[in-house]
């Protein structure tokens, strides 16, 4: 209460004014901003995931753009299954670089050169090559990587956009691995 004074005349009234916001506006406003912190470091953490899954995906069709070359330049062992392998498959060591080799030797060498690099761009990476079931003049090249996800998530419906399945291209991808694969005509 307040005492006031008007021309003379004591006039009692009550004021009362709000200085502030309270404690609990101040908790609720900062529970906000917290949720939507969390909010946004989750969209950067799942935009990281899927920038290097991109990335992995790039390395990978470059890998099979080169498996392709070298099997244009060497058709005739692509075309009688020189190339052919399957996941995790050991390779004879051949080397072609400096020696003059067969068209299978010459398949041996590039598949080993192939292999390499694939360990060394796609850590846990795989591959497989094929003749198609459907048409035997191609060949199906696919290459397999680990997820960037959990356990939990790379056997959801997240990789299934990417999944090989047996019945739909004639080759299952491995376990816990998001695959491409292309067909290509040598």
């Amino acid at each position: 209460m307040s005492i006031n004074t008007y021309n003379g005349h004591i006039a009692l009234s009550k004021q009362r004014k709000q200085s502030g916001m309270t404690l609990i506006e101040s908790l609720i406003a900062l529970l906000v901003l917290a949720v939507g912190l969390l909010g946004l470091a989750g969209v950067q953490a799942r935009m990281l995931v899927e920038n290097r899954t991109s990335n992995q995906r790039a390395v990978a069709i470059s890998l099979i753009d080169d498996m392709f070359n070298r099997m244009r330049n060497n058709r005739d062992a692509a075309t009688a299954g020189g190339y052919t392998s399957d996941w995790s498959a050991t390779v004879a060591v051949q080397n072609c670089t400096s020696t003059s080799c067969t068209a299978t030797q010459l398949a041996q060498s590039d598949l080993n050169q192939w292999r390499s690099n694939i360990s060394a761009l796609l850590p846990g990476g795989d591959a497989k090559i094929f003749t198609s079931s459907t048409d035997a003049r191609q060949i199906g090249i696919a290459i397999a990587w680990p997820a960037n996800e959990s356990s939990a998530a790379s056997s959801s419906a997240y990789t299934s956009p990417f999944a090989i399945t047996t019945a739909s291209q004639g080759v299952a991808c491995p376990d816990n691995l998001i695959c491409h694969l292309v067909y290509v005509q040598p």
